[in-house]
């Protein structure tokens, strides 16, 4: 985990210095270990760099980095996870010598291979290095977008830096908001991926390298294409499958696993985690006790509440087989708007608020015991996959009947887990949008047969079918009257106004394309992925800790993508290759669990048991009525408050309206530059 900085101009500036140091001290909070700035003898390229050290190696780092007299200057927040096999390619020889750094390896990569060196680096990173031969920047970002990467470029100057707080410190930069990416978070979208929100600032999208000439001109381009490489293995043999599976995985744990002091991990008692945690157990020195564990808790929700949203059984399975270090956070007594001001002042940008004030709990606890490299298996279904797939592939082959077997199976299994998924819903979830694909190409007669097999097959009335498809083939006015009377029309946001600007859903899926390159395509343009990691970056950078994502590592993600539908969706159960591949190692409450906790239950609920008279005076507040339609949100808050079952779609609206208030409120004042206190002196009075 670093902090990293820097700035171009074409020729000579005499304050050079004082603003690179202005940069790199707003980032010092990234790096309490060391801190220091580069600047070239010609005086028009300066690179800055804090050092947080969470590896062996990089106590020895001393970045900015200079290789061959300024051939290659280099600063970055980086961590390399295959460094044996690098060294070896790189014949540096001893592969124990800490002065090999993680810098130093991506130096000589860079000088043998070039810009393609990310080619040959597994590992999360963010960096820049000024190429002294060729007088360029070249600057790269790893593959899911784990380390942020901001940069602004104007006529005079290009400027980069791990948070946007450092580039605004920049007389050249403007902070005037951009107000297409706060309609699209509003309306519940993502804005474009290389967008913030700030007009002046851009971020280098994950899988991206940028080439900076000394005259300004910027290339972009993408280098980390796993839709265009995407290989099908054909192995015949399940077993095959799951020791191939387990042994990957079990690398990128052990990658993680490297580390200068206590290691942890995020368990929430899902799948991923636990699969994590119990890796981790197997593969630490000494005891499992070494490893420190944090979990949610929801001990005192309302039983019905506390049913969906609270993993403690899970948990409970896992620290009773590993015997961990374990850390329990009583989630239910923390309303969702705790040290909201705080998390808004850390990252300087609008989130989405779900689980951001209880990752602040764990940081803070993990920071009490001499954490610095945290495990988390977030979002990392996105990359296993649930085998879904399978559905649509079925759908595709019109093969009706094995779709309704395999569905039928997988309701038994979640009815025996106490959940209710009957074996039609598979069809409205997985492959009711094939079928609505023949109407919208007009193949009315492959509409016909379809919807006729699955009907008699899954037992679903032929004029349900018929009348959904209708809706969606309907034009948008007609769905808006619809959703209106319904009472789901409670956008914040006009449509009008977002199809004006161009903003778009975020697709669940890409529909073009074998199922196999459709999710290679969504890791590689999600936006919510992207988001996810980058609103969470700066709250653990804040804390000194570095996430670490083993389910992010990128040979994870290529074999994964590699594996057919069917070792991903086997006997009913979703996600089949990691609950076979980790059979031993998993207790069995977690392998037969289908489903994870719905923290949106607690969030709504502690948000009407706290916060109803605050959030009232947020949501209506004067500063939000250039971005809202006003009736609709007093509509939300009604709806809000007469329904303790409230649609956490409209909780969720509420809570992007707060965030946005108490953001536009820091920048009003100019709070949202420059350096940032200790945590521990953060809280504002």
């Amino acid at each position: 985990m670093s902090g990293i900085a820097g700035i171009l101009y074409p020729s000579r500036t005499d304050d050079l210095r004082s603003r690179v140091d202005a940069m790199t001290r707003s980032v010092a909070h990234r790096g309490p270990d060391h801190q220091a700035i580069w600047i070239r003898d010609e005086g028009h390229v300066a690179l800055g760099h804090t050092l947080l050290a969470t590896t062996p190696e990089a106590e020895y780092e001393n970045q900015p980095l200079r290789v061959l007299s300024d051939r290659v200057s280099i600063t970055a927040d980086l961590r390399i996870d295959n460094r044996d096999s690098l060294i070896r390619s790189l014949r540096l020889g001893d592969e124990a010598d800490k002065n090999l750094t993680d810098p130093y390896l991506l130096a000589q990569s860079y000088l043998r291979w070039g810009s393609n060196c990310v080619d040959y680096i597994v590992g999360d990173y963010a960096f820049a290095i000024w190429d002294g031969r060729n007088n360029r920047l070249f600057c790269a970002r790893d593959p899911m977008g784990v380390k942020p990467f901001y940069y602004s470029k104007s006529s005079t100057s290009f400027a980069f830096a791990s948070e946007t707080r450092s580039l605004l410190t920049l007389p050249s930069v403007s902070n005037r908001v951009n107000r297409r990416h706060v309609f699209a978070f509003l309306s519940g979208n993502y804005g474009r991926r290389d967008e913030t929100y700030f007009d002046g600032l851009k971020r280098l999208e994950p899988g991206h390298r940028m080439r900076v000439s000394r005259d300004l001109s910027v290339s972009t381009e993408r280098y980390w294409k796993p839709a265009h490489s995407v290989d099908r293995l054909d192995h015949g043999d399940d077993r095959l499958y799951e020791e191939e599976f387990k042994e990957v995985l079990e690398k990128a744990v052990c990658s993680s696993l490297r580390s200068n002091s206590r290691v942890g991990v995020r368990l929430s008692g899902g799948l991923d985690s636990s699969a994590i945690a119990s890796l981790m157990a197997n593969r630490i020195d000494g005891s499992p006790s070494s490893i420190h564990s944090f979990s949610q808790v929801y001990p005192s929700l309302p039983e019905d509440k506390r049913r969906l949203a609270d993993e403690s059984q899970y948990i409970d399975a896992v620290l009773e087989k590993y015997q961990f270090t374990s850390h329990l956070s009583d989630a239910s007594e923390l309303s969702p708007l705790y040290r909201l001001e705080e998390i808004v002042k850390i990252w300087g940008q609008p989130f989405n608020i779900t689980g951001q004030c209880y990752s602040f709990e764990v940081l803070e606890e993990a920071r009490r015991h001499g954490i610095k490299a945290l495990l988390d298996g977030s979002e990392g279904d996105a990359v296993v996959g649930y085998g879904y797939d399978l559905f649509t592939k079925l759908a595709r082959q019109n093969d009706w009947e094995e779709f309704a077997e395999i569905a039928s199976r997988y309701s038994k299994n979640c009815r025996e887990g106490g959940r209710t998924y009957p074996p039609e819903q598979a069809f409205w979830d997985h492959a009711f949008d094939t079928i609505l694909g023949y109407l919208r190409r007009g193949d009315v007669k492959k509409f016909y047969r379809s919807t006729t097999r699955a009907s008699k097959a899954l037992d679903i009335p032929y004029h349900l079918i018929f009348k959904r498809a209708m809706y969606w083939l309907w034009p948008d006015g007609w769905r808006k009257k619809i959703d209106a009377i319904q009472g789901d029309d409670l956008s914040v946001v006009p449509p009008e106004r977002l199809r004006k600007l161009e903003i778009r859903t975020e697709p669940k899926s890409i529909s073009d394309g074998s199922p196999l390159t459709r999710r290679a395509q969504y890791l590689q343009k999600s936006r919510m992925l992207t988001e996810a990691l980058e609103s969470t970056d700066p709250i653990f950078a804040a804390h000194h800790t570095e996430a670490r994502h083993p389910l992010y590592d990128r040979r994870v993600i290529k074999y994964c993508l590699s594996l057919p539908a069917e070792q991903r969706f086997r006997g009913g159960w979703t996600r089949s290759i990691m609950r076979r591949g980790l059979r031993s190692e998993l207790p069995g409450k977690i392998k037969h669990r289908l489903g994870k906790g719905y923290v949106g239950v607690a969030i709504s609920h502690n948000l009407r048991r706290f916060e109803t008279d605050r959030l009232e005076n947020l949501v209506l507040d004067d500063i939000l009525r250039p971005f809202v339609d006003r009736e609709t949100v007093v509509g939300l808050l009604k709806h809000f408050r007469r329904s303790d079952q409230s649609n956490f779609v409209h909780t969720g609206s509420l809570l992007r309206l707060v965030v946005l208030n108490v953001w536009l409120q820091k920048r009003k004042r100019g709070r949202l530059e420059g350096p940032l206190n200790p945590i521990s002196d953060l809280k504002e009075h």
